[in-house]
């Protein structure tokens, strides 16, 4: 503590404005030198990230048609980014994902389906083959799953 009528100790006043702006403009330039890096890094990642979310779903729909003894149908609306896991009997909707906008947070730019939809039987078959491309500015990762079900990210 100081004494009344005595200047306070120089720890004891504070960061001047000069100091305060040469602050901000150390921060700014590291900001500058280090985000071109770090943009592509949390693309590909982004990118990575949303691979690993379809393929969890799509072993997780051929295991809902195994547990339940029904045929389910993965059909995508690759225009609005999304995909609907259903009861291919009765059209009961399963799961629904929404992977490019959204609350996904992922940063894609597109999502495509080789086929738009795939049946899958609860031998764990498939109808047919399925690719799923998913793209992030100059990124694209694939996520494919063969006619017996196997389905793995494709880098």
């Amino acid at each position: 503590m100081h004494r009344p009528g005595r200047s306070a100790p120089a720890w004891d006043r504070g960061l001047t404005l000069t100091e305060m702006l040469m602050v901000i403009v150390v921060v700014a330039i590291l900001v500058a030198t280090t985000a071109p890096r770090i943009v592509p890094i949390l693309t590909r990642a982004g990118a990575g990230q949303a691979a690993s979310l379809v393929a969890t779903d799509l072993e997780q729909a051929v295991s809902l048609a195994s547990r339940q003894r029904r045929p389910v149908r993965v059909a995508c609306d690759c225009a609005n980014g999304t995909y609907t896991i259903t009861d291919r009997g009765n059209g009961t909707v399963l799961f629904h994902r929404v992977v490019v906008g959204g609350s996904g947070g992922f940063g894609l730019n597109s999502m495509a389906f080789s086929t738009p939809q795939v049946d899958i039987f609860p031998s764990g078959q498939t109808s047919a083959p399925l690719t799923v491309s998913l793209t992030a500015s100059d990124v694209t990762r694939q996520v494919s799953m063969s006619t017996g079900g196997f389905v793995r990210v494709i880098r």
